[in-house]
């Protein structure tokens, strides 16, 4: 059986745990590059952005709704939160994590022993 892309693309982020992700980068924060000198609760806004935005625009990458995504930040951004050029990695992260994109910084990416 041939799998259907575009049903994989429309099912992307609807399987979305948002306690598991809150979860996974209050761990994952303190080892991210954007994150030196800021706590998780400066970026916990961020974080939600992205994997609420990620669910709420299945099928697109971060880049053709980045400035929706950016608004979504901004509506709901309590006082204390980061503005958006400073967060703006994060939620990209969080995008790459759900989109299942492995970046050069991540942790967990295998190595090959031999080419």
């Amino acid at each position: 059986m041939q799998k259907d892309s575009k049903t994989d693309e429309t099912n992307r982020g609807q399987w979305v745990f948002p306690e598991n992700e809150a979860a996974y980068w209050r761990e994952q924060h303190s080892k991210q590059p954007y994150a030196k000198n800021s706590s998780y609760d400066q970026y916990e806004h961020a974080y939600r952005t992205g994997y609420t935005s990620f669910q709420k625009y299945p099928g697109k990458e971060f880049d053709e709704v980045e400035e929706s995504v950016a608004n979504d930040y901004e509506v709901g951004k309590p006082d204390s939160a980061l503005p958006w050029d400073m967060v703006r990695p994060a939620v990209s992260s969080v995008w790459d994590r759900m989109s299942g994109v492995v970046g050069p910084r991540d942790f967990d990416r295998g190595i090959r022993d031999s080419i």
